[in-house]
């Protein structure tokens, strides 16, 4: 892949001006915007790659880590709102190219690393495993594999030799422990065969449904956060049996089904820690498009906020460290091709953070500046998707990345370029959030020649313990540990820890030699 020269001048002047925006920044202004009115988008020019700036309007960092055109590749964006960005501790970012290559950054200054084989190019379900930094899970053919980000050797963990495809149909997760998977088979015709569940820490699937005189099409497939749920997709408003969304427990059983599948939609966690689905709707009776919470539990379901039907959107709850927001990002629709100051709605061309309380409470982040639809390119045919900004936040929603085109060449992959956004100053100082350094948490003996390892850390409370091993097969799931871990049972090697306790993250490598 080619890039243009002086990199390491740019590199150099984003160190220097991130330091000045951020003491600016952080000097300056420390809340986010709460209101719900109408912001007007500002007009600026496009940035230069690694050049931070402040939004105008919300207060926030933005930078562009991305320059498409000039390094002659089809876009740079997000893989999708669904799908995270970050690995587990966030050194690392995975981006796609309009080929469908995997791109490769650095999670914290954003440099291009490297592509990942061709092989994996268009590859449909690809994701960082959800506790182990160094490991990414994919799909091929029948084959659920891992490959090593540093040595790209790959493992194959499975073949479904009952099918001849297994999918998520690109928009489903790992549960966050890296336990549990939900996928669909499929013959060779690609005609589903069964929805089942995947167990990787027993190498086994566990429960199967089979639809193949049922189903002949759905959107998605996905485990839900903490593995409890299985949820499907069928992209339809019909009410009864594999129609509309429907929630089914690990064995299948059917929890509940609604006639909500037409829009867009992610699974996450409310500040209870309860499974949620979070999907928009539009009521044609307001004329007004709504964002719902569901709970996966049960039949509960409460409206988040209300936005106009002028503009679609996404929403990403991969910020599993800061449960109860969800990340939506919004853009212009094929109705609505010019806009002004005078006529721009709320919410309209934004990203912002939404409470899953109920109480609309919002913080408003930016204006991505970046639009699929124009007066030259009105539809679908000849828009650009990957200009949809698809916005998804890290862990702890701290930065957002997202897409944009900045409303320029709109029938061009290659003038869709990936930003990030941080605000992480205007949500520490509005609410108690803080993320422990990794580095003041100390594991010791490591290496462990018993498998015996303590813990001490001043405030990090250990628990919900995942230990996998360097093919990102979960060994032992641990709850509620007392600052020991026991993995006497084990063979020598190396193993990664990862621990979650709602606002802090850790991930450590261990080591055990016997």
């Amino acid at each position: 892949m080619p890039f243009e020269t002086g990199r390491k001048k740019e590199l150099m002047k984003f160190f220097i001006l991130s330091l000045f925006v951020f003491l600016l920044y952080n000097y300056s202004f420390t809340q986010p915007i709460t209101n719900h009115n109408a912001i007007p988008q500002t007009n600026l020019s496009q940035p230069q790659r690694y050049v931070p700036y402040n939004d105008p309007m919300f207060n926030s960092t933005v930078v562009r880590i991305s320059n498409a055109l000039a390094d002659n590749i089809e876009g740079t964006f997000p893989d999708y709102s669904k799908r995270q960005a970050w690995n587990s501790n966030e050194s690392l970012m995975m981006l796609r190219s309009g080929n469908g290559d995997v791109l490769i950054y650095n999670g914290t200054t954003y440099q291009y690393i490297k592509t990942l084989p061709s092989s994996l190019t268009g590859v449909q379900d690809i994701f960082w495993h959800p506790a182990n930094p160094l490991l990414i899970n994919f799909t091929m053919d029948n084959y659920f594999n891992v490959i090593d980000e540093q040595s790209l050797n790959v493992t194959t963990l499975h073949t479904f030799s009952n099918y001849a495809y297994i999918s998520t149909r690109a928009e489903g997760n790992m549960s966050n422990n890296g336990r549990y998977i939900a996928m669909c088979g499929y013959d060779v015709n690609w005609n589903p065969i069964d929805f089942f569940v995947y167990d990787v820490m027993l190498d086994a699937v566990i429960s199967t449904l089979n639809v193949s005189a049922t189903v002949s099409s759905f959107d998605w497939i996905s485990i839900s956060p903490l593995g409890n749920f299985v949820v499907v997709d069928y992209a339809d408003e019909t009410v009864g049996p594999f129609h509309g969304v429907e929630v089914y427990d690990q064995q299948f059983n059917v929890i509940w089904q609604k006639p909500i599948g037409y829009g867009h939609s992610d699974l996450g966690l409310d500040s209870n820690g309860i499974e949620v689905l979070i999907m928009d709707k539009y009521d044609g009776d307001s004329n007004l498009t709504y964002i719902n919470k569901y709970n996966l539990a049960d039949t509960n379901q409460i409206s988040l906020l209300s936005i106009s039907p002028e503009f679609d959107l996404h929403e990403s709850c991969r910020s599993m460290s800061r449960p109860g927001w969800v990340y939506v990002s919004t853009f212009d629709y094929v109705g609505r091709l010019t806009d002004d100051s005078a006529s721009w709605l709320p919410f309209e061309d934004e990203v912002f953070a939404l409470k899953m309380d109920g109480s609309g409470s919002v913080q408003r982040f930016a204006h991505h500046h970046s639009r699929r639809f124009s007066p030259t390119t009105p539809n679908s045919g000849n828009s650009v998707y990957f200009a949809e900004p698809h916005a998804t936040a890290n862990r702890t929603g701290t930065k957002i990345l997202f897409g944009s085109n900045w409303r320029l060449n709109m029938q061009s992959d290659t003038s869709v370029d990936a930003y990030i956004c941080d605000v992480s100053a205007l949500i520490t100082s509005s609410e108690n959030f803080s993320v422990e350094n990794n580095n003041e948490i100390n594991i010791y003996p490591n290496p462990s020649s018993d498998g015996l390892f303590k813990f001490q850390s001043s405030s990090f409370k250990i628990k919900n313990v995942v230990i996998t091993d360097i093919t990102g097969r979960v060994i032992i799931t641990l709850y509620n540990t007392q600052g020991i871990l026991n993995l006497s049972d084990v063979k020598s090697g190396i193993y990664f820890l990862n621990s979650n306790d709602g606002k802090n993250v850790l991930n450590k490598k261990l080591q055990v030699i016997k």
